[in-house]
């Protein structure tokens, strides 16, 4: 009676490990899945005009970033040092440097070819932009650092655009809301970001905007007032490493075309949806104590270094295998499957006292369910 129970229970579990594997594979295909930690790592962000600031060894202020800072983060400066992060405690992130940048050309990418600033040819290559954070505005303009669904960083991404569209580039932009500003924004926006790649964009850029002092991001080029640019990546993606190529090509065309503009790239925690295109970039134009105005300009500037590190010859983006999309997606369901898996073995031998209990009543049990179907078919 006792193992007859036992196997009733082993049934009841059997059939719960199978409606978990199923479910897992239906959501492991779904291009929104993403699991925190477990390759589809996000970084969190200071909300409500907090941020971090960064300093050297000696005090001295370097940047400021609305981005949860770690042990371990990096970032690239404006004169291209880059510094490694060793320490933060509360808002002050410690920083040690690490060394000066090697020089790099625009467009030195196998993929990118450095063409001057001439429109796309015929080919006409495609820039593909959104907002995770759409609800992101610059206090001075808005009078508030938020709009829900209606932030100012989407004009900003109309500027950006615009400016491409002149440089002879087809532009995708999405005005797609991915409110709340929460931890789940690039879950939600992560759906845009494949939809937006079903066209093999050359590049996808989510616009956003930063935090920090009224200072911090503002920058004079040419006597014109406009906003410091950072360009952040998430180190926790298979394609970390062509990305800052990537963004640090751009930073590079940018110090010839308007130096001073790109003030840092940030290498921190996270993933930001990059591990979908190795050209996924987040950037950041101005803060929230910026004005618009002054953002818009900036982004159209940011434009201007686009053709030179893409090329202006109408040459294809890269293509990107559809697996890329899911491939941590389904080692993902894996280890839940082994979870689960694992538990069953534990509450076994828990209570069966013994692995050698536990495999009898696992023997037992697929003598029961198993061994009379291969006998009736015999």
């Amino acid at each position: 009676m006792i193992m007859r129970q036992w196997i009733n229970r082993l049934r009841v579990m059997a059939i719960a490990v199978a409606v978990l594997g199923c479910a897992g594979l239906l959501v492991a295909g779904s291009p929104g899945f993403s699991l925190p930690g477990t390759g589809d790592g996000y970084g969190l962000e200071m909300t409500d005009g907090k941020y971090f600031t960064i300093v050297d060894e000696h005090g001295k202020t370097l940047d400021y970033t609305a981005h949860v800072l770690y042990p371990g983060d990096q970032f690239i400066s404006a004169a291209n040092q880059r510094y490694r992060i060793n320490e933060v405690k509360g808002g002050i992130a410690t920083a040690s440097l690490l060394g000066k940048e090697a020089d790099i050309a625009a467009g030195s990418s196998p993929q990118a070819v450095d063409s001057g600033t001439g429109p796309a040819a015929n080919g006409q290559q495609e820039i593909a932009i959104y907002h995770t954070h759409s609800d992101e505005s610059y206090v001075p303009t808005e009078g508030t650092s938020s709009v829900y669904a209606h932030g100012g960083v989407l004009e900003v991404g109309n500027a950006f655009g615009a400016k491409l569209q002149n440089l002879g580039f087809k532009v995708q932009h999405s005005l797609r809301s991915h409110d709340p500003h929460d931890s789940n924004a690039y879950v939600r926006s992560r759906r845009t970001a494949v939809e937006l790649l079903k066209t093999q964009p050359a590049a996808l850029f989510d616009l956003q905007r930063d935090s920090g002092p009224i200072t911090a991001a503002m920058a004079d080029l040419n006597s014109q007032p406009v906003t410091g640019v950072k360009i952040v990546l998430g180190s926790q993606n298979p394609h970390s490493s062509a990305n800052l190529q990537f963004a640090k090509e751009i930073k590079a065309a940018e110090d010839k075309l308007h130096p001073g503009l790109i003030r840092s790239i940030l290498v921190t925690r996270g993933n930001f949806n990059q591990d979908l295109s190795p050209r996924a970039l987040m950037i950041e134009v101005g803060a929230d104590n910026n004005s618009q105005q002054a953002a818009e300009a900036s982004a159209a500037m940011l434009a201007d270094a686009i053709p030179r590190v893409l090329g202006a010859t109408g040459n294809p983006g890269v293509e990107w295998p559809a697996t890329a999309v899911n491939r941590a997606n389904w080692s993902s369901v894996l280890w839940i499957c082994l979870a689960v898996l694992g538990a069953l073995v534990i509450y076994l031998y828990i209570n069966a006292g013994s692995w050698r209990g536990a495999w009898d009543l696992l023997r037992r049990f697929f003598s029961s369910e198993f061994g009379g179907r291969i006998r009736d078919r015999k």
